[in-house]
């Protein structure tokens, strides 16, 4: 269910950014890419040491919409992309196996040098993986146990012109994949990625020039007060049974660049996976603080949090979330988010939001 939830969600947030953009008298850009990507795996703990040294190696194909109204430009000084990626990732090791994601990503230009575009290109999707791990016949894998899990990504992208309609793509990116704490074992995968690839434009209008926005107004920069409902699927370490995390939070946001916000709140979790009775034992109580790209309805945040109260031990004292959220009409929105403490993913959960 979980994941008809993110394959659905990506897909309405493409169609409802096209959809706005198609209001417009500039219609988008759409482009073609293909890549080949080689990386290398971070042992971020000691029960991976056996994967040291493994570098996987895969291949992709991108297609984009590059948003071309003064309405995109606006949000960050550049015509924005959105897109989806299709990879092939072989993770070089027999335990391993391989790997086919669907990703939905986006990508902000922060500035051209001499025509070359450098853009952050941060995403996250679906994974179908083919060798999870089993006591019996593949011990060695405990980086993921179930055949879906969840990439996410984020890192830097060049284009380098060859012509009107082609360019040479080039990219750096930090990978993450598992299955969001809903089976155990689940380390994750993480890999660093270099990639390069040609880009076609598939569209026979040209890009229009860069638009001068008008600056900000510090008066009308944009405070948001947002409450958030989450609720995921995680099985704890010492058990097979599956249950339900639920989160409630209220976070304050405030603007102070064009795509920037700056962000303070309060999260409470009940945690169902626990073993001890009682709702105090399953419960606990964090802080938060962090950043959010803001992407006209769109808002990718990166947050972290330091418990003030556990009603039981967590991997670490401090975690990360990483959320991303999509305005619907009037007050109400949905996203989805991953939570992490360290280098492991504790759970993946949908969010009802409520703002004011």
């Amino acid at each position: 269910m979980l994941i008809r939830v993110i394959l659905v969600s990506g897909l309405l947030f493409v169609a409802l950014g096209v959809w706005g953009q198609k209001s417009e008298n500039r219609a988008p850009l759409h482009y073609l890419s293909g890549y080949i990507y080689g990386g290398q795996i971070e042992i971020h703990s000691s029960k991976i040491d056996h994967f040291q040294g493994v570098r996987p190696f895969g291949a992709g194909v991108d297609f984009s919409w590059k948003f071309v109204s003064k309405k995109a430009y606006s949000l960050c000084s550049c015509y924005p992309s959105l897109g989806l990626s299709v990879n092939y990732w072989n993770f070089g090791h027999e335990s391993l196996g391989n790997a086919v994601s669907t990703l939905f990503y986006v990508e902000p230009v922060l500035f051209s040098p001499a025509g070359i575009d450098l853009a952050v290109k941060a995403g996250m999707g679906v994974s179908y993986l083919d060798h999870p791990y089993n006591e019996k016949y593949n011990p060695l894998n405990v980086t993921y146990s179930t055949n879906f899990a969840f990439p996410l990504m984020i890192g830097l992208s060049a284009d380098v012109p060859l012509d009107t309609n082609w360019s040479i793509r080039l990219s750096g990116i930090f990978q993450h994949i598992s299955n969001g704490g809903v089976n155990q074992p689940n380390l994750g995968i993480n890999y660093t990625t270099l990639g390069v690839g040609l880009k076609r434009k598939l569209d026979s209008r040209s890009l229009p020039p860069p638009i001068k926005p008008e600056p900000i107004d510090p008066d009308a920069a944009e405070t948001r007060l947002l409450f958030a409902f989450s609720s995921g699927i995680k099985e704890p370490e010492d058990s097979e049974e599956k249950a339900i995390l639920m989160a409630v939070s209220a976070e304050y946001l405030h603007q102070f660049a064009r795509i920037n916000a700056w962000s303070v709140g309060l999260q409470g979790e009940y945690d169902n996976s626990r073993s001890e009775p009682g709702f105090n034992n399953k419960s606990r109580l964090s802080l938060t603080a962090g950043h959010s790209f803001l992407l006209g309805r769109f808002t990718f945040g990166q947050k972290g949090g330091i418990y003030v109260w556990r009603g039981h031990s967590t991997h670490s004292p401090w975690y990360q979330y990483y959320t991303l959220d999509f305005d619907l009409a009037g007050r109400f929105g949905f996203g989805v988010g991953l939570k992490a403490h360290g280098k492991v993913a504790e759970y993946l959960g949908v969010r009802l939001l409520y703002k004011l």
